[in-house]
């Protein structure tokens, strides 16, 4: 046998070997976000996509995400409501279009709005966008934003 096709044999062999050590491969996802509690005075991604963690891959463990959250709060408006908002980056070179919705809830955890409306907002390639959002009631309230990108 020429020894090339001895070498290139014995390395896919290798290769072979050890990316069959590994667990799982490294485009796989860590659920634990997924199957986290839910926070109040947060945001969240529920597209996996948008950040993506993983565990066991050829490389390691790792994380990769394309947006992530600057900063977030909630403060009272003029009127007495609730304004809550989300400073959105993005690390990719391109546009990206996302929806965000704000669910609140009163001080016991009860939903305060029905059905939360999803709006759609661009975060500028490198940039920072800001998605805000109004309570219709004057009393005191808890947030959470979810995330996901647009299809």
């Amino acid at each position: 046998m020429n020894p090339l096709v001895k070498t290139l044999t014995a390395a896919t062999m290798g290769l072979g070997l050890l990316v069959g050590c590994t667990s799982l491969p490294s485009d796989s996802t860590d659920l634990t976000e997924r199957t986290a509690p839910v926070t109040m005075n947060s945001v969240v991604f529920s597209d996996y996509n948008l950040k993506r963690t993983w565990s066991g891959g050829l490389f390691g463990d790792g994380e990769r995400y394309r947006l992530s959250v600057v900063q977030h709060g909630q403060r009272a408006t003029a009127t007495g409501t609730t304004e809550v908002y989300a400073v959105l980056r993005n690390h990719t070179d391109y546009d990206y279009q996302v929806e965000a919705r704000t669910q609140f809830f009163d001080q016991d955890g009860v939903p305060t709005d029905v059905k939360p409306n999803w709006q759609r907002t661009t975060v500028p390639a490198n940039s920072l966008s800001t998605y805000r959002e109004l309570s219709t009631t004057a009393q005191p309230l808890q947030y959470r934003v979810e995330v996901r990108e647009l299809n």
